[in-house]
């Protein structure tokens, strides 16, 4: 597992609580992970392929979202894998606008990604929230990156 996190661990180990924490929407718990309106990236999550057992064939990212409203435009949930120069980067994203049609709710979202066999443990992870055109509020939580063989 690469990332597994419904945002509540911040709570006691950061003072105060980071900007893209929000109390405002959860899915479960208090917290989860918020894009102000009107914001273009908010922090990553940063790890390396080496946090699992493997290499992984795909990974498999899950989660849920909240959006405010129909103004988010092309808001992107993004998997990047820096790979120090040994090859290209990759770099995925999930569609928000693309998967979710209800507003003012939580809906479940899921991408897979298929990766090359020449990855190594050493490459970096990063997953983010990426809005160019900005846009309305949003909130994730739960969210989740599995490896898989």
């Amino acid at each position: 597992m690469l990332l597994n996190s419904d945002f509540e661990q911040f709570e006691g180990w950061a003072n105060p609580l980071p900007p893209f924490l929000s109390t405002a929407q959860a899915h479960s718990g208090r917290y989860s992970y918020y894009v102000a309106d009107g914001a273009e990236y908010v922090a990553p999550y940063h790890t390396t392929l080496g946090r699992c057992a493997f290499v992984p064939s795909r990974l498999r990212l899950r989660g849920w979202v909240y959006l405010t409203s129909g103004l988010i435009r092309s808001t992107k949930l993004v998997v990047e894998i820096r790979c120090h120069d040994r090859r290209p980067n990759i770099w995925r994203a999930l569609n928000i606008d693309a998967v979710v049609r209800r507003y003012q709710m939580w809906e479940p979202i899921t991408k897979t990604i298929h990766l090359p066999a020449d990855l190594d443990p050493t490459d970096e992870v990063l997953v983010y929230v990426w809005c160019p055109e900005r846009g309305a509020a949003k909130y994730f939580d739960d969210l989740t990156l599995e490896g898989w063989r």
